[in-house]
């Protein structure tokens, strides 16, 4: 793939790129969802992903990875926490995750934001 992208041959960088997504089920091929817990205060914030985490369902064909501390880790003042759900393409991720979060309570400080395939994980 990079010989490729170094030798400027687009078609062969797009053809390596697309099988290694469909070989590791990313997008399009699969499905990736980021849930972002952010508070003014970490503790709350960690916590709270902690419990989202531990309820995370077993669900075929998802995996649920953290939480871990968000790549912008503290954004106006907001401390944040992420976790990542990777699932199938046929999996109806939307559902699941709003199933599983809307069994949750969790303090009023406290947003949770999840974002569907996004362009980029910041």
């Amino acid at each position: 793939m990079i010989n490729a992208l170094v030798s400027g041959d687009a078609e062969g960088f797009y053809a390596a790129e697309t099988e290694a997504r469909r070989d590791a089920a990313m997008p399009p091929f699969g499905r990736l969802a980021g849930i972002i817990i952010s508070s003014e205060d970490l503790a709350e914030a960690t916590e709270t992903a902690r419990l989202i985490g531990r309820a995370a369902p077993r669900v075929e064909n998802m995996a649920v990875f953290g939480p871990a501390p968000a790549p912008l880790a503290m954004l106006r003042g907001r401390h944040r926490q992420r976790l990542l759900v990777h699932a199938a393409r046929s999996l109806d991720v939307q559902d699941v995750i709003r199933d599983w979060l809307g069994k949750l309570d969790w303090p009023r400080g406290v947003r949770v934001a999840v974002e569907v395939d996004p362009y980029s994980f910041l």
